[in-house]
């Protein structure tokens, strides 16, 4: 069974995260991701593989979209271990080339402890139907 409740060292890894994409503050974000980690969207796409392209992931969108709204629920920390699993509802109003837009989904993310840091291995991103 998962232990749910704080633990720092992973929600230190998030908050670097969150940091990147939300305030542009990107040292160190590459340390987030485990060497071999993917991002994936729906049917199973894979957005980004690869320690460097998970986090530029991150990095490009902060660089070419200007979120309006944004706001997350439903948080829960699974720890199982040298595993643990993050996940989250969010909504996002972005504009991105022009064009305003309103998505929201859920976030995933798995992390893996390993040589004596928590990094993410896995993130699956959904998207609720558009209304």
């Amino acid at each position: 069974a998962g232990i749910e409740d704080s633990h720092p060292e992973v929600e230190a890894v998030l908050r670097r995260i969150d940091r990147a994409w939300r305030e542009k503050q990107f040292d160190g974000l590459d340390q987030c991701f485990a060497e071999h980690a993917v991002i994936t969207g729906p049917e199973h796409a894979v957005y980004a593989e690869g320690r460097h392209a998970c986090a530029e992931s991150y990095r490009e969108f902060a660089r070419n979209a200007s979120v309006l709204q944004y706001s997350e629920s439903g948080h829960r920390l699974r720890v199982f271990g040298a595993t643990a699993v993050y996940t989250f509802a969010w909504e996002m109003e972005y504009r991105r080339e022009g064009e305003s837009k309103l998505e929201r989904g859920t976030d995933q993310l798995v992390l893996t402890h390993s040589a004596g840091a928590w990094q993410v291995a896995f993130r699956q991103i959904t998207f609720a139907p558009a209304e």
